[in-house]
């Protein structure tokens, strides 16, 4: 299943940024339809990914925290 939003993500366990799109929640899931969870590739941890206002505003500060600001 594709990831909710695609854009790079961070993984709060191994800190590896990867690429969203296509880490989605496993297919099995019974309640994998509109999944928010993604998967991350190197350690295998599944956490949610932030959407809405949630989401919009970790793009922000991550952008910002990358400018140096």
């Amino acid at each position: 299943m594709p990831a909710i939003v695609a854009r790079q993500e961070k993984c709060p366990l191994c800190g590896n940024a990867f690429d969203a799109e296509g880490q989605g929640c496993r297919p099995s899931c019974p309640l994998a339809t509109g999944c928010k969870v993604v998967c991350c590739p190197s350690c295998g941890y599944s956490f949610p990914q932030e959407t809405g206002w949630a989401g919009r505003l970790k793009g922000w500060l991550d952008r910002r925290k990358e400018d140096g600001r």
